[in-house]
């Protein structure tokens, strides 16, 4: 017995109706299946009224297209195999999207029933053998060197995004400010260590003491407003004002305290600090330019870019300089043997 109340559930486009197919339309699917100028049957004979029955709802299922009350095209689904059965539109109807739409309602069935590949043949060089190819099924081996074979993957659902930031940020400003002060310490050693503080990678560019302390204070501007953090209110703290009052100043000490301060700041954050984070809107000054936006790509697109941008300024100031660091001191994943 046929469940009409799922017949409600599909499509109608224009005068084209889309439905589970019913015992009263096997006449009309026999008729199409012959009439087709493609994928012909060899023998008539073999494909019964018995086996149109078990597609309806039996081993499968079965849907229609009925153009003004005359079927137009129908599909069948194996739910035991995973593939598609049959799928054939009458010739003098084809071009209006038929084909598309019943396979499409084929193949969410088979997915739906768990099947995580979906399977069928068709006849090579066909018409056919084109359509799947277009419908982003993988075309596949030869089967009997008269029909190839086709497969589609469900795809998998991308996870749901988070909107707590803190994985993407906290983490990842103490690594690398705890990398930036291990090179500072290397540079403090060199033989040109307090002359490396004033040293540029190019005239207008910013010193290696700026370029450190503003490495630093990123890892403040986009932490303190995602965290809600009170520090937010003052902007860029620890600013850069503060270097000529005595707290901070431009020496490697200076810049070592101010790096200790910034670790033990995002060490006292928590995760829950971070939820909705990646949602609201954040306003950070960007030289002359005033930038606002969402939370994430506040993070992602803007702030943690600019450390890196800063952080990187310092490394090759201190490579170019003679120190001797590389790409271990940087991140401290990579090991090189003979460096």
């Amino acid at each position: 017995m046929t469940d009409h109340r799922n017949t409600t559930d599909l499509n109608t486009t224009s005068t084209l109706t889309f439905r589970l197919a019913t015992v009263a339309d096997i006449a009309a699917m026999s008729a199409i299946r012959l009439a087709v100028t493609e994928n012909r049957l060899r023998d008539a004979g073999r494909i019964t009224t018995a086996m149109y029955r078990d597609y309806l709802d039996g081993v499968g299922r079965s849907w229609v297209c009925e153009d003004d009350g005359v079927i137009a095209g129908f599909a069948s689904a194996d739910r035991a195999q995973g593939s598609i059965w049959a799928l054939f539109i009458d010739p003098a109807r084809e071009g209006q999207g038929i084909g598309k739409r019943l396979l499409a309602l084929a193949v969410e069935d088979l997915f739906a029933q768990g099947h995580e590949q979906i399977v069928l043949s068709t006849g090579a060089d066909t018409r056919a053998d084109i359509f799947y190819e277009s419908q982003g099924w993988e075309r596949g081996k030869m089967k009997d060197d008269i029909e190839v074979q086709y497969s589609l993957q469900r795809l998998r659902e991308a996870p749901a995004a988070t909107d707590n930031l803190y994985e993407a940020s906290v983490p990842v400003f103490l690594r690398y400010l705890g990398r930036l002060r291990a090179m500072l310490a290397l540079a403090e050693a060199h033989p040109q260590g307090t002359a490396l503080l004033d040293a540029r990678l190019a005239p207008g560019m910013l010193t290696l003491a700026v370029q450190a302390e503003v490495a630093a204070n990123f890892a403040v501007r986009a932490c303190a407003p995602l965290a809600g953090s009170t520090l937010s209110d003052s902007g860029a703290f620890p600013a850069s004002a503060l270097r000529d009052s005595g707290k901070f100043p431009a020496t490697y000490k200076g810049l070592g305290q101010r790096i200790d301060f910034v670790l033990g700041f995002l060490d006292a954050l928590t995760p829950a600090q971070f939820d909705g984070a990646a949602s609201r809107m954040f306003s950070d000054r960007a030289g002359e330019a005033l930038v606002t936006l969402p939370g994430q790509p506040f993070l992602l697109q803007y702030a943690l870019p600019n450390f890196f941008f800063h952080l990187t300024a310092a490394y090759a100031i201190l490579r170019q300089n003679g120190v001797a660091i590389g790409k271990a001191d940087f991140d401290g994943f990579h090991v090189y043997t003979n460096a």
